[in-house]
């Protein structure tokens, strides 16, 4: 805690410290938490200043008193809600994904499946008008089928939206650590005004490049990489606002070697715990065209979508979707 020193208040002269040093009093903590009366006896300040000194120590180190309603106020002015790009999953999510939460998108890594993710990309350029920041480790992303399915929307330029998109490439643990830390940094240092309006954090394939790797290292020390993955996603949702959306193939959990039973390392079984909501995304479309007649098969590719993970929401609800041949949501 601070030291006493003088000109804190008009009270709080040199030879009053001095006094109060001799008395035993040396920091604010020992003065606030002295008995005023002996303290004056002791040392031979006056109570009335000894009182007077203390409101001033008081309102200067105190920690202030903050209402239940307005750390309210601030979640709400703070927290928005970022559209999946399709009004049923949307209200299955109430509303949609929120800026201050981790969200998962678990995949079997089909074009099919993957339409989710690019769907949310489409709905943030263009409803909202807000940037993206694709964080590519799986090498995946198709700018041209995106500008197709901007193309395929009325009246969106699709020169402007490809414009709001950034893509970052990284295949390593410490690339990745060091792309989201300018993250952190770059909405208040960067005179890049493309970070200020960013509103969607997507990254893609952590679970396919980096998980595996980090389960092989001895003495569990992907672990640490994980946690300090985990500290700088927490960070980009909770201090900036932006909306984490983490897409993963559906084997997630690695499983240790020469076990007779499969079950997952200490860093699958830390990851399961990272994501706020979890969305399990399932390729409906062959299923549904084997129990049809070949007259009635459906043309359009659909995908099924379960919440299997969440913190506000119950569990188990679904829905179908239907994707068009531009890959947006029908």
């Amino acid at each position: 805690m601070s030291r006493l020193h003088a000109g804190v208040c008009s009270s709080m002269t040199a030879s009053a410290v001095e006094k109060l040093r001799v008395s035993g009093i040396l920091n604010v903590v020992d003065f606030v938490t002295a008995d005023l009366d002996v303290l004056a006896t002791k040392s031979g300040v006056a109570y009335r200043e000894l009182a007077a000194i203390r409101r001033a120590l008081i309102n200067e180190h105190a920690a202030p008193v903050v209402a239940g309603c307005s750390l309210f106020d601030v979640a709400v002015a703070t927290t928005s809600i970022v559209s999946l790009g399709s009004r049923a999953l949307d209200a299955m999510l109430e509303g949609g994904i929120l800026t201050s939460e981790i969200t998962e998108v678990v995949t079997d890594r089909s074009g099919v499946s993957d339409a989710l993710v690019m769907n949310a990309v489409c709905a943030v350029v263009t409803t909202m008008s807000k940037n993206v920041v694709f964080i590519d480790m799986s090498n995946r992303f198709d700018v041209t089928h995106l500008a197709t399915m901007l193309a395929s929307q009325p009246d969106v330029h699709v020169e402007s939206a490809l414009k709001r998109v950034r893509v970052v490439k990284c295949f390593d643990v410490l690339t990745l650590l060091s792309k989201l830390s300018i993250l952190c940094e770059a909405p208040g240092l960067s005179n890049d005004s493309f970070y200020s309006s960013v509103k969607l954090i997507v990254i893609s394939g952590i679970v396919d490049c980096i998980i595996p790797s980090l389960s092989r290292m001895h003495n569990n020390a992907g672990c640490g990489y994980v946690a300090q993955l985990v500290h700088q996603l927490r960070l980009l949702t909770t201090d900036f606002c932006f909306a984490v959306l983490l897409c993963n193939s559906d084997a997630h959990l690695t499983v240790l070697k020469n076990a007779t039973s499969a079950r997952a390392t200490p860093v699958g079984r830390l990851w399961c715990s990272v994501p706020a909501t979890r969305l399990d995304v399932v390729d409906i479309t062959r299923g549904i065209n084997e129990s049809c007649d070949t007259e009635n098969c459906v043309t359009n590719a659909r995908v099924k979508v379960t919440l299997s993970t969440s913190n506000r929401l119950p569990l188990g609800h679904c829905v179908e979707l239907e994707i068009n041949e531009h890959g947006l949501f029908t």
